[in-house]
């Protein structure tokens, strides 16, 4: 790491023909006055130190074209700055700035005026004397009014002045008419000028978060506008004309008061980026296929009940985000989408996981998470077949994971925490490209044999369930391989116990108790006469109980444990041998402790 520069030799001073100078992100209090007599520096980069003034000899920098000193400690423009004639830009955002001298309009020159971040609750009329100036940043201050002669500004081409206090917009700034670029989100704006609709050159405005309670006219005289956000405001329509905007391709609406989807919206055919989150919408026009170059749509928390057949048509489109509306299935054409690679349908009411989604052909991301939502018990065995590498079905009532999970071969981010889930399928463990596994908040009381496997793993999160194979003080860290060798070893013991137990079960059992027995386990009546007839007679009925326990463990394979043995002999009411080997299983419990 690189040692920030406190302080500036006085040996820099000589270094005569020096046209640029950085000095950016370091600890600088204050500026050497011997490099001030580089009278051919063009550019002078101070900002992100901690300087609070400049020294008098910067009015000998008469070549000096950029002076940055954005994020420093100034309470005001050092005076000197105002007889730098040639300077075409001044950086001066991130300051502790509360006015502006009236000798700013000294600047004749001045292309690129920055303010942001500062204190300023008004701006000298000099300022509309910088007949050049094409950049304007006010952003977060504490301006209530904009310059009055801000029309003498005529080359201005961008200002940025949002996070302020401005109420209106002055006539004049509608007469900058080279202004291509306006942002003022974070205000109190209700109207704009009739006069706004001459800012012909205008590409982008910025008016989120403001007060206006409907589009104005004169946004659609805006003919050159691609990007236009209006969201946070209180909008409950837009105008029908607005829809002539063939140029625009960003629209951000999200936030407002609308109920029904703005139709206007669906004649900008140009339009790359759609956000409609936050309303009340409640249906999706068919004229929504009209947006065929549409890559982005949010429609995320509305009231939308109907996923229409229309929106499938855009084969363009990669992301669509629907969650947190009132959806209960799709149509079989979203299949169609073609290039659509991230889709959210959380929060919805789907009565089951809809397998259409499957087979979305470019899919990345799926997110069908439920917190909010109508759960889902399952997940059907067609996911094989989809192409995700992010998979989020938490908060559902899932039991488990389809065995068909391993074959998703992109799949590297499974989050299916807040379940129900109490089993793995072994499968699981070969899924080599998998690297996130969050299972937290299930019913899991063990893992699979061979969970170490999952090797690419470098987020397991398994907390708050009731696992005893590996118990939560082994999976807590999330590191595999004492997991893994936990599982083996405990693997390993249970076999050996339940094989005790069988033999313990030899002498106990008579025939009738045992025909019973494996009639309450559901064996096969088939099963049942073959070992009666392979071990007949009274000296071979030790044998035959062993025969059939060790069907009933192969038969049930992970089911067939202790405890489950134990719990059938208490139901059938074999009290007396149900708690012999209860007893058998407390003491090797105590053996390995």
């Amino acid at each position: 790491m690189v040692a920030a520069i406190k302080m500036i030799p006085d040996t820099l001073g000589q270094l005569e023909n020096l046209e640029i100078l950085g000095l950016e992100r370091n600890c600088l209090e204050f500026f050497n006055p011997a490099l001030c007599t580089i009278e051919g520096l063009k550019r002078l980069g101070l900002s992100g130190n901690q300087i609070t003034s400049l020294p008098r000899e910067v009015e000998n920098l008469i070549s000096l074209e950029q002076l940055l000193l954005d994020d420093n400690e100034f309470e005001f423009v050092p005076i000197q700055v105002f007889w730098l004639i040639n300077l075409r830009e001044l950086a001066m955002s991130g300051n502790h700035l509360t006015a502006i001298q009236a000798e700013i309009g000294l600047l004749k020159e001045l292309r690129i005026l920055g303010l942001n971040n500062n204190r300023l609750t008004v701006l000298p009329p000099e300022i509309s004397q910088l007949k050049h100036l094409k950049i304007l940043g006010l952003q977060n201050n504490l301006l209530e009014a904009m310059p009055a002669d801000i029309a003498e500004l005529f080359e201005l081409q961008e200002v940025y002045a949002g996070s302020n206090k401005l109420s209106e917009i002055p006539e004049g700034l509608c007469w900058c008419s080279n202004l291509q670029i306006l942002s003022l989100p974070k205000n109190s704006l209700e109207r704009l000028p009739v006069e706004f609709e001459n800012l012909k050159k205008l590409t982008m405005l910025i008016l989120s978060e403001n007060e206006f309670l409907y589009v104005p006219a004169a946004f659609c005289a805006l003919e050159e506008l691609e990007i236009l956000h209006l969201d946070g405001n209180s909008l409950i329509s837009i105008p029908e004309e607005l829809g002539a905007l063939k140029k625009m391709q960003h629209l951000t609406l999200n936030n407002n008061r609308f109920r029904d989807f703005p139709q206007a919206v669906c004649n900008m055919v140009s339009l790359v980026t759609l956000d409609l989150s936050n309303n009340v919408i409640i249906s999706i026009p068919g004229e929504i296929s009209q947006l065929t170059n549409l890559l982005f749509f949010n429609m995320k928390k509305n009231e939308v009940g109907v996923f229409p057949v229309e929106l499938c048509s855009l084969i363009k489109l990669q992301m669509l985000d629907i969650s947190d509306n009132m959806l209960k299935d799709l149509p079989e054409e979203v299949g169609l989408m073609a290039c659509l690679e991230d889709l959210n349908l959380s929060n919805n009411h789907f009565f089951e996981f809809p397998k259409i989604v499957c087979s979305i052909p470019s899919l990345q991301k799926l997110d069908f998470s439920q917190q909010r939502g109508t759960k889902v018990p399952s997940l059907p065995d067609e996911i094989e077949f989809s192409s995700v590498w992010y998979l989020n079905v938490s908060h559902n009532t899932l039991r488990t994971l389809p065995r068909t999970l391993n074959a998703m071969r992109c799949l590297t981010d499974l989050i299916a925490s807040h379940n129900e889930i109490s089993s793995l399928p072994d499968t699981l463990c070969y899924m080599k490209r998998l690297q996130v596994l969050h299972l937290d908040n299930n019913h899991l009381t063990t893992l699979p044999v061979d969970f170490d496997q999952l090797k690419g793993l470098r987020d397991l999160r398994l907390h708050n369930n009731p696992l005893r194979t590996p118990p939560m003080d082994v999976c807590v860290s999330g590191v595999l391989q004492p997991i893994g060798c936990f599982i083996r070893r405990a693997l390993e013991r249970e076999d050996l116990l339940i094989t005790r137990m069988f033999e313990a079960m030899k002498p106990a059992l008579s025939k009738n108790e045992l025909r019973y027995l494996m009639k309450k386990l559901k064996f096969p009546n088939e099963k049942i006469v073959e070992l009666e007839q392979m071990y007949h007679g009274k000296d071979r009925l030790p044998d035959r109980v062993m025969a059939a326990m060790l069907f009933w463990k192969e038969s049930y394979s992970e089911k067939a444990t202790s405890d489950e043995l134990i719990r059938v002999l208490h139901i059938v009411g074999y009290e007396q041998l149900s708690k012999q080997l209860w007893n058998m299983k407390i003491m090797s419990q105590r053996l390995r402790l």
